[in-house]
């Protein structure tokens, strides 16, 4: 993936990733903490929280196309790489006790949620795009 393509899937992913994390901030909040409460600190961590999570993306920068076996070697390794992140930073914010199994357990199934949810959302993206694309070449050769 060029450089453009990868900040221009960065871009969009970043607005996913925050509305991902709100979402499971506040299912998180819901079954552990019902009481809990957000500051200007925890809304800025949302924001750092989807940057960092869009910094693991540099992982697929290429400046040659990717063969479909080494871009599945590349997500094999970003998964596990945005997962040690994600936790990391949720550890160092206070945002789960790493002694409690049910809280990461909790927190590992939402950060799923998230990966599955920008992953279909960036691929439906594509696909659209994709199709546009097609679009507008068919219309183009049909005519001359």
């Amino acid at each position: 993936m060029n450089i453009e393509n990868l900040i221009k899937t960065m871009f969009r992913s970043f607005f996913i990733i925050v509305t991902g994390i709100i979402t499971s901030m506040y299912v998180f909040c819901l079954v552990f903490y019902p009481d809990a409460s957000f500051s200007l600190h925890d809304i800025g961590g949302i924001l750092v929280m989807a940057f960092v999570s869009d910094l693991p993306y540099l992982l697929f920068y290429s400046s040659k196309e990717l063969s479909k076996k080494q871009m599945y070697i590349r997500k094999s390794i970003h998964l596990p790489v945005l997962l040690s992140v994600v936790l990391y930073f949720a550890c160092l914010w206070d945002w789960i006790s790493i002694n409690h199994t049910k809280e990461v357990l909790t927190f590992v199934l939402l950060f799923l949620f998230v990966y599955i949810m920008v992953y279909i959302i960036c691929k439906y993206q594509d696909k659209k795009l994709a199709d546009k694309l097609n679009h507008r070449l068919r219309e183009r050769y049909r005519s001359q």
